[in-house]
């Protein structure tokens, strides 16, 4: 199913960061720092703050809440690939989970465990991805999430989104943040290795903390390729760089001259504005990748990535999804039992019973054609949000004014009328309007401000109401 909003959130020692995705342009991102301490070897250690610093950001950012997918941490998950017989549904659950009881390190008592079945259905072995994510840590962030006001559609691991946003078949992912940092070996579309580490020191040096990572990328390929020399990684596997520390300038500069392989930059096939920071909304690019996927959309030069789209959310959290398939098979069946007892009411000379069954029976086809008319409503309104979204998208194009057009409409509130928009040459945006306060039109300048990464708007407002006005920004 495609979800035209898409709202992310991935949570991180040091703060949280959300993404909403409209179709396919990323249209709003935000971030709030995290009180160090609220959130230690990836585990939610105060559920009050947590939530509510996530409740604040959704709340001052108006972000919706519902349909929200969210990042979970890879520290101290599990994961192996399973090769099993052929075996009856029936079977198949217990055969993984007694395969992974004896494969995994940790006890299944402690962990949630899923599992995605990988490659083709007609070959003698079933091939499964299966991962253990202790229980603890998916129990603390659905308990910060339940203080925030927040059921989330999906959960998936943070390496897993990473895959996603990289999108590569072979890659080594190096996830940079102020606190510590992951590396994740990608090979044949898969996560084969996930290290998560803090830097020894908190007070390091930018060198030191890149001597570390070095040394550490160093220790990851070669214990890979000890284990895999069939195929190694060699010196001309990418590495990409995400998280909120590559941004630092002279942090990216000591890595390019400490690791030999090639460092390649982050292109989330999205829309988005060049002022995002993309590898710091990697994690939510990457969620936001898995989860809408609108018709027609494309990737140039999509790989298959098996795995993926992995959900670690536990079944019992996963909100009800009501397909069409599961509207029309209950009714679909009502009809064939009516059918048969008419049929054999009718054989036994019951007449009159049986003219009560064709009665019910005409009922429930009635029923059935409602739920057919109801269906097709649904198809044909999402045929039409999508031609819609696509007509926007052609009207609005792509870059320069197109991608400000776009983040002026975005910020405006209900409040707001505009009646003309305008771009100079030198990058200054003139808007003017009509509001039905002053405040409206100075909270409309600050989320400019803010989504546009601009400097302070200039605001003229005249009249008593409703009020005129016109703001200026300049880059």
């Amino acid at each position: 199913m495609f979800f035209r909003r898409t709202v992310t959130l991935n949570i991180e020692p040091s703060s949280i960061r959300a993404l909403t995705v409209e179709g396919k342009s990323v249209v709003r991102w935000a971030s709030m720092p995290l009180e160090p301490g609220l959130v230690k070897d990836g585990l939610i250690t105060d559920l009050a703050k947590v939530g509510s610093a996530i409740d604040a950001l959704f709340s001052e950012k108006r972000i919706p809440k519902d349909g929200v997918v969210v990042s979970l941490t890879g520290l101290h998950s599990v994961t192996r690939v399973l090769d099993l017989p052929k075996l009856k549904p029936a079977l198949q659950e217990e055969a993984i989970r007694n395969e992974a009881a004896r494969e995994m390190p940790i006890p299944l008592e402690e962990l949630y465990l899923f599992w995605q079945r990988m490659g083709a259905s007609n070959t003698a072995e079933r091939r499964f991805f299966v991962v253990g994510v202790p229980r603890n840590l998916i129990d603390a962030q659905l308990a910060a999430l339940r203080r925030a006001g927040i059921k989330p559609r999906s959960m998936g691991l943070k390496p897993l989104a990473l895959l996603k946003a990289v999108n590569q078949t072979e890659a080594l992912i190096v996830d940079l943040e102020p606190n510590g940092f992951e590396v994740v070996v990608v090979a044949d579309g898969i996560p084969v290795i996930m290290r998560t580490l803090a830097f020894r020191k908190a007070d390091a040096t930018a060198a030191d903390k890149v001597r570390q990572l070095a040394n550490e990328v160093s220790r990851v390929m070669d214990f890979y390729n000890n284990s895999r020399p069939e195929r190694p990684l060699n010196s001309k596997t990418p590495i990409f760089l995400t998280g909120g520390l590559e941004s630092d300038v002279e942090f990216k500069r000591l890595i390019g001259t400490s690791l030999d392989n090639p460092v390649r930059s982050l292109a989330p096939p999205l829309k988005y504005p060049s002022v995002l920071p993309t590898s710091e909304y990697a994690v939510n690019l990457g969620l936001a990748l898995k989860s809408a996927r609108p018709k027609g959309f494309s990737i140039n030069g999509r790989v298959d990535l098996p795995v993926a789209g992995t959900n670690v959310l536990p079944a019992q959290f996963r909100p009800n999804q009501i397909s069409v398939k599961q509207i029309l098979c209950p009714l679909a069946a009502v009809m064939s039992i009516a059918l048969l007892l008419t049929s054999y009411m009718s054989v036994a000379g019951g007449d009159v019973e049986a003219s009560r069954i064709q009665s019910q029976l005409q009922r429930v086809n009635l029923q059935l054609q409602e739920a057919k008319q109801a269906v097709a409503s649904i198809q044909q309104v999402e045929a039409e949000v999508s031609k819609l979204e696509e007509e926007r998208e052609a009207v609005l194009g792509t870059g320069g004014f197109a991608d400000t057009l776009r983040l002026v409409m975005d910020a405006a509130s209900a409040d707001i009328h505009l009646v003309s928009i305008s771009q100079m040459e030198d990058g200054r945006v003139n808007l003017s309007g009509t509001a039905e306060s002053q405040q409206a039109v100075i909270v409309y300048a600050q989320e400019l401000e803010r989504s546009m990464g601009l400097s302070k708007p200039s605001i003229s407002i005249e009249g008593t109401g409703p009020y005129s006005f016109k703001i200026m920004v300049s880059g």
